[in-house]
């Protein structure tokens, strides 16, 4: 019997052990069904807003830049005055929205951009959706960039009441171009052409690029061909 005594408590010992160890795991399987345990604690963080730099970003106050996931406004700087016009009107309404307020950001996939900005979804108190207010209001188009489409839907449904009502930067687009009729550039000439201008027969499809709008084509440095006449003053002063 004497021999037996130091087994069986070995197995006792050993059976203390596996019970600890088992109540352990399973006090950390029941944390996140508890009552107090929300998703949306960790998946928005909240900031205060120091300054609105563009129509699709600001600087936090802790001096990071956040740039707003599945849009795009247009650029402050532009050698073309329309494109100016609507970054500088894109910039105001953020500035509307989010300047100096607290703001929650909801992150995605990918929380940083290539030049390692924050990338989020921004929420005020009041519970609007900025990204969206930017895009319904056309002030900033739709941009998405993989992995980060969690929004991508709501996104595309607000951008095309945008273009229907033809609001901000839809506001000077001819209507047929509103039905998904894009712009066609010559890279060489830097020209953009509408879609069925006879002259677009002689140049090499390898030589065409596309643009969702006129804006978006000066955007990017295109400016009208000589013979395009859709509002020919302010196409010709591009």
């Amino acid at each position: 019997m004497s021999l037996l005594k130091p087994r069986m408590l070995n197995r006792r010992l050993r059976f203390l052990t596996a019970l600890r160890s088992f109540s352990f795991f399973a006090a950390l399987l029941l944390i996140p069904f508890s009552p107090s345990f929300s998703v949306a604690s960790i998946a928005r963080q909240k900031a205060v807003v120091e300054k609105v730099l563009t129509g699709d970003s600001v600087r936090l106050k802790s001096g990071k830049t956040l740039r707003y996931i599945g849009i795009e406004a247009y650029p402050l700087q532009s050698k073309d005055l329309l494109v100016r016009e609507y970054g500088q009107k894109a910039q105001t309404f953020n500035e509307s929205l989010v300047s100096g307020k607290e703001i929650q950001i909801e992150w995605d996939s990918k929380i940083r951009d290539e030049h390692n900005n924050l990338l989020g979804y921004v929420f005020l108190a009041d519970g609007r959706f900025v990204n969206l207010e930017m895009v319904k209001t056309g002030h900033a188009k739709i941009r998405l960039r993989a992995p980060n489409t969690h929004s991508a839907a709501e996104l595309r449904e607000a951008e095309g009441m945008a273009q229907r009502n033809q609001l901000g930067v839809w506001e000077k687009e001819p209507k047929d171009s509103l039905n998904n009729v894009p712009y066609v550039g010559e890279k060489n000439t830097k020209l953009y052409y509408r879609p069925n201008s006879p002259e677009l027969s002689r140049i090499p499809q390898a030589n065409l690029v596309y643009f969702n709008s006129r804006v978006d084509a000066k955007a990017a440095g295109y400016r009208a061909c000589p013979t395009c006449h859709e509002n020919s003053t302010e196409e010709m002063e591009a």
